[in-house]
């Protein structure tokens, strides 16, 4: 029969050992670990969103500039067309990298 020392003795990590039983930490120490975990997630997300908003951006005003290019020739939209067309939609492009934005990226209480 082992005595209670031993096995309190095999419960504690060793240097190079993860520890694997959440029980064992202190509420602080699981609190520090859940909150690091949520940071390292919400910065991904940042960093997807970023990228994404950019890409959405870069892709609308390609298409603006195609759009202004090629209404000339091959489109031939009527300039009260054209206008509605571009502010709108623009206007939806921005006003959703902003809404993504803002609420990922909010800045500090003053």
């Amino acid at each position: 029969m082992q005595r209670l020392e031993d096995i309190i003795q095999s419960r504690i990590t060793l240097p190079g050992k993860a520890d694997t039983d959440i029980d064992a930490d202190d509420l602080t120490a699981q609190r520090r670990r859940f909150e690091n975990q949520r940071y390292k997630e919400d910065t991904s997300h940042r960093k997807w969103l970023g990228v994404w908003t950019a890409i959405v951006v870069t892709c609308w005003l390609t298409a603006v500039l195609a759009i202004l290019v090629y209404n000339e020739r091959y489109i031939c939209l009527s300039d009260t067309v054209l206008t509605s067309l571009l502010a709108t939609t623009t206007l939806n492009v921005l006003g959703l990298s902003f809404i993504v934005l803002r609420g990922h990226f909010q800045l500090p209480p003053k």
